[in-house]
């Protein structure tokens, strides 16, 4: 008796840390059957629609395991429907007892409750008569109480995940058109304009610019909706990159959209590879350069470095912008958060941390206000 009380205090323990539906039922089969010594065992959990449907058996065929059972059915159905454990100890004679799997001669079956609301009936069944006794009751009872309140957890936190998917969608939904209205509204300005000053070559080109910046704005965003969404969806794709030609290649590219008060250099050491999917890291640097430039309202330095030292590949990207407060540093992974800037999703850094994490390498930040801001990417090599 002890060693069973000894593996349902293990039970419970494990029932008790975070653990996933499929996880808790596969648990609560094992230590169960264990326990009990049962040959045939089926869990089924009572849906919206209040009949039964197994989410978990043992022993039984799949024919049987998809029958549903509506409240009052069976020995099953009159657990649920009267709330209190039922020990059979010959099926044969019982008028109640619907056969799932041949040579079954005693059942107990026990229904999981949940603040008073029946959640569900776990019920073992055994090929000997009489197999199951009053302890083995009280223990089945003990036991699905343990379950039924692990079940519930699990299913809270997954309601919970739900909604605050829901939330972040709203913010997100919110942002983006906010942004997106602002800048349409600038280009029908640009296009009022230009109709207002057709022979005037320098207003059409300050008017122009600030077109372009607003299409440039919107092709951002758009940009970002796809890489988030898109970010952990589909497989990263690695290949082979030379890293001193990718960073150069990206550098030039980049200096040519950049701000005329902004100075881009790029900084290599040594010309080392690196297994990456090209076009993730692509705009991994590409939100790590535009945050950085950014940061730098009245112009700047942004220095772009890459390369091999003591061993570790790292790429690098620093600014002498207006740098972040060190008590908001933790906070710059989080969604929609974007420390100071006027636009934006708020989704940059979450994509750069999303790639970052999805190639295994690491990467780090230290900032000064008023001095500037370092992101460094550390690859490890195998």
């Amino acid at each position: 008796m002890r060693d069973r009380i000894e593996k349902l205090n293990f039970l419970g323990k494990f029932l008790a840390s975070s653990r996933s539906r499929d996880e808790t039922l596969e648990m609560a089969m094992i230590i169960s059957q264990d326990v009990l010594g049962y040959d045939h065992a089926i869990i089924r959990l009572l849906d919206q629609n209040q009949v039964l449907r197994a989410v978990k058996w043992i022993g039984f065929p799949r024919e049987a395991a998809d029958r549903v059972i509506r409240l009052g059915e069976g020995i099953t159905g009159q657990a649920a429907m009267q709330g209190k454990s039922i020990l059979v100890e010959d099926t044969t004679r019982d008028p109640r007892y619907i056969q799932g799997v041949e040579n079954c001669l005693s059942e107990l079956c026990s229904p999981m409750i949940f603040d008073g609301r029946i959640i569900g009936v776990f019920n073992v069944e055994s090929e000997t008569p009489a197999f199951f006794h009053e302890d083995d009751r009280h223990i089945l009872e003990n036991f699905v109480t343990q379950l039924a309140s692990a079940l519930e957890a699990t299913r809270l936190r997954d309601e919970l995940g739900r909604a605050e998917k829901l939330t972040m969608i709203g913010s997100f939904a919110s942002a983006i058109l906010h942004d997106i209205r602002n800048d349409i509204h600038q280009l029908n300005i640009g296009a009022d304009l230009l109709e207002m000053a057709p022979e005037d070559p320098v207003r059409v080109v300050t008017i122009a610019r600030k077109v372009r910046k607003s299409a440039e704005n919107i092709h951002d965003l758009v940009g970002d909706i796809f890489e988030f969404v898109r970010t952990g969806q589909t497989p990263v794709t690695r290949q082979k990159v030379e890293l001193a030609p990718f960073m150069e290649s990206f550098t030039t590219r980049f200096m040519a959209s950049a701000r005329k008060d902004i100075k881009v250099s790029l900084n290599m050491t040594g010309s080392p590879s690196l297994e990456a999917d090209p076009r993730r890291l692509k705009r991994l640097l590409l939100n790590l350069a535009n945050n950085g430039a950014e940061a730098m309202q009245d112009g700047g330095e942004l220095t772009i470095s890459a390369g091999k030292e003591s061993g570790v590949v790292f790429m690098e990207v620093r600014d002498s912008g207006k740098g972040i407060a060190q008590d908001r540093l933790d906070r710059i992974w989080e969604p929609f958060y974007t420390h100071g800037k006027s636009d934006g999703t708020g989704l940059g850094m979450v994509i750069i941390k999303k790639i970052v994490d999805d190639h295994g390498w690491k990467i780090m930040v230290a900032s000064e206000e008023k001095k500037g801001t370092c992101f460094r990417i550390t690859i490890p090599q195998e």
